[in-house]
């Protein structure tokens, strides 16, 4: 099995993960999402950098260095 392929299943659980959260939890700030015990930091900013991209979740500067999470098109 080659490290990128390896790479993508990783991240495809962590987005399916975190889009489970969002959809249960509602909006989620960025921190909250780090503070994950099955994820670390890094698997979840990957995965909300490439969720982000593909236009499933949404981010939003809320405060100072602090960004909330959503799921798009889901109005709070």
């Amino acid at each position: 099995m080659s490290i990128r392929y390896e790479e993508r299943i990783d991240a495809s659980v962590s987005e399916r993960r975190l889009l489970e959260v969002l959809r249960e939890k509602g909006p989620q700030t960025l921190d909250n999402l780090c503070a994950l015990p099955d994820l670390s930091w890094a698997q979840v900013l990957m995965a909300v950098d490439h969720l982000s991209r593909t236009e499933e979740v949404t981010l939003e500067l809320v405060a100072p260095r602090e960004y909330q999470v959503s799921l798009a098109g889901v109005q709070v």
